[in-house]
């Protein structure tokens, strides 16, 4: 097991709303759980599997959502003081925030359900805990990474998707011929 960067989406959370607020842009709830589940895949893309947060997140006709969030935020924002977050994080964080923050919610929201997994996440049902290892092989396949952290590379192998779900592929290398002729060729 490792340990998140941060402490809990909810840290994460305060810092986008607080970073908006700085650049004079409203974020609004559904912006905010589509930034919180970029951040996630691009960390754990970025960083081995790593978590950003201590968060699993959920699947809807919406797309994924960190559920303690949607709850805590559906009676309305609380006051939270500021948090600092560890550095490492707060740079991860802005360059997410500078990525994605001219983005409207219907780009966002493009984003996450082209991911391969949210089709059978959805499937699965309303509430369905996706699996994040599956999302970062997706995700890594819709940005061109190969793999998970291009842990195929070395091998000239990387994931792509069939009508069945995903398949590690590899360069073709046919298999060698031997020398020796057979009987009574010449």
């Amino acid at each position: 097991m490792s340990i998140p960067a941060t402490n809990s989406a909810i840290d994460v959370a305060y810092w986008f709303i607080n970073r908006a607020d700085k650049d004079g842009v409203a974020v609004e709830d559904e912006k905010l759980q589509h930034l919180l589940f970029l951040s996630q895949l691009h960390y754990a893309s970025a960083y081995n599997m790593e978590f950003l947060m201590p968060s699993f997140f959920v699947c809807d006709e919406n797309g994924f959502s960190e559920p303690n969030l949607a709850v805590i935020f559906a009676q309305g924002r609380p006051f939270m003081p500021p948090k600092k977050l560890p550095e490492k994080a707060s740079l991860f964080l802005e360059e997410i925030w500078e990525k994605y923050k001219k983005s409207p919610v219907k780009e966002l929201a493009k984003i996450v359900k082209s991911n391969p997994e949210y089709g059978t996440c959805l499937k699965a049902g309303h509430g369905n805990l996706a699996d994040m290892g599956r999302l970062v092989d997706g995700f890594n396949v819709m940005t061109g990474a190969v793999g998970r952290n291009n842990a195929y590379s070395d091998n000239q192998k990387k994931i792509l998707f069939s009508q069945n779900g995903p398949v590690i592929v590899s360069k073709w290398k046919p298999r060698k011929v031997s020398d020796t002729t057979h009987k009574g060729e010449k």
